[in-house]
């Protein structure tokens, strides 16, 4: 009999049946997921480098054309076949290969679980003095360990648990935004906003606005690391990237653009600072309420996408679901230690996003669209040993490596994201639309090759009536 622990817990495919999200379910997750104060982080590094409307443009347009471009390829692959993220990777990077991008996966999604969880105590401490009590900057860490304890008891009991929390928290959230919107409008006025100059731009506007629109794209490519997961537990291909679109995409675009404005107006890209000053006490607590919510439900989703992925090492595959999540939580520490000094280093995590998942985004495309014609055998996705369709060479692809090597290295070439220093074809070529091209190009091209020297027996599966070595 089959176990749904091994698929709710695990990495084993998950069956329609088992699956959590209907149309209201898909949206209010990926609604309630991109709903967190890091959209005001994003809003606040545009707002440096142009004016309120263009802010809008650039943040609505180009997170959705991130995560389009992101969620496609994974969407499609995860949703038909219930697959965890990162065996969705698999066709493309080799069956051992895919360890090099469990790691990077790793490294951003618990970045970012720990920013959040640093926000959820900003959150906590701006409440308190909203309410006359000033605790001392203790109260962050405190925060943060609240959060994990909290994300801890939401991910441990399951996706059911997670699906009824933001049905009853997005409802909230939407009326937040709307809130967060009203309090700038009412407070000081829509010509005041658009009027407002950009904080620190460079030399040129045109270079200005470019470099807003990377920011946007970038955005949308960071949601990568939980598209897998929301499509996963999707029943219906629509419910799968639609949601992903509008939610991760249009409402968490609009919601950094809420960034911008504030940033523009009131000087901080924080809305736990601000909100209380314009909402008054009694509004502006609430609010600051449901954004810890807010983090609390982004921090799960990454935590819970984050603890599937670690069953790829073989140490945690047998592991129960709670010890997983424990060693998912340990490198968040460090946060509940220094919470200040390593939250400063977000913009360093936004363009660590656009560096490596434009190219990634871009062999996953041109892999499961092109090469895979979105059929994949499931058979070989667990299966280690020479006779897996997806082995490829001592288990990795060196084509796919080279192709995302020299996405990275493009993009670095036109953008290098931590100087801030761009190339003259900059102004030509946007960095991770062009990373994510060429990389797919590089791909194509060296697969056609690989394939046209391979003989057709070579490229074959030698027997799947067993599985020689599993590895789940």
């Amino acid at each position: 009999m089959r176990d749904s622990e091994e698929s709710v817990f695990g990495r084993m495919p998950l069956l329609p049946s088992e699956r959590e999200y209907g149309t209201l379910g898909a949206n209010s997750t990926c609604f309630a997921y991109g709903v967190a104060t890091w959209c005001f982080l994003t809003g606040g590094y545009v707002a440096e480098l142009v004016g309120a409307v263009d802010a809008l443009v650039c943040l609505v347009a180009g997170n959705m054309i991130g995560v389009f471009l992101a969620s496609l390829p994974l969407s499609f692959a995860c949703q038909r076949n219930g697959l965890e993220q990162i065996d969705a990777c698999k066709p493309a990077f080799g069956s051992r290969g895919i360890v090099v991008v469990l790691i990077l996966y790793l490294i951003n999604m618990l970045g970012w679980t720990g920013l959040i969880l640093v926000m959820f105590g900003n959150g906590i401490r701006n409440i308190a003095l909203a309410l006359g009590y000033d605790l001392g900057t203790w109260v962050v860490s405190v925060g943060v360990a609240v959060g994990m304890a909290l994300s801890f008891l939401l991910v441990t009991r399951g996706v059911s648990l997670m699906n009824r929390f933001n049905a009853v928290i997005t409802p909230g959230l939407i009326l937040l935004v709307g809130f967060l919107f009203y309090m700038l409008l009412d407070g000081h006025g829509w010509q005041a906003i658009t009027e407002a100059e950009p904080l620190l731009p460079v030399s040129s506007p045109m270079l200005n606005y470019l470099l807003a629109v990377e920011l946007g794209i970038a955005s949308g490519f960071s949601w990568w690391g939980g598209v897998g997961f929301l499509a996963r537990n999707t029943r219906t291909k629509r419910n799968s990237i639609f949601p992903e679109v509008i939610q991760l995409g249009f409402s968490a675009g609009a919601v950094c653009a809420a960034g911008s404005f504030s940033a523009l107006i009131v000087g901080s890209t924080d809305p736990t600072e601000w909100m209380v000053p314009l909402g008054g006490v009694v509004l502006g607590v609430i609010a600051l309420a449901f954004v810890a919510l807010a983090n609390i439900t982004s921090s799960a989703v990454s935590i819970y996408a984050s603890g599937l992925a670690l069953r790829h090492l073989r140490v945690f595959r047998g592991m129960k679901w709670k010890w997983v999540v424990g060693a998912i939580l340990i490198p968040c520490l460090p946060f509940v230690l220094w919470p200040a000094e390593i939250s400063s280093l977000g913009d360093a995590f936004l363009a660590y996003n656009g560096t490596m998942y434009a190219p990634i985004s871009g062999i996953l495309l041109v892999d499961y669209f092109v090469l895979q014609r979105q059929s994949i055998s499931l058979w070989s996705i667990f299966e280690d040993g020479p006779t897996g369709r997806y082995y490829h060479v001592r288990g990795v692809n060196a084509v796919a490596f080279i192709a995302l090597i020299s996405g990275q290295a493009l993009y670095v070439f036109l953008y290098n994201p931590f100087s801030g220093a761009t190339h003259d074809w900059f102004i030509l070529v946007n960095p991770s639309l062009g990373s994510l091209a060429f990389s797919a190009g590089l791909y194509w091209i060296g697969m056609w090759v690989v394939r046209r020297g391979a003989s057709a027996e070579s490229m074959a599966p030698d027997d799947e009536s067993v599985l020689v070595r599993p590895n789940i």
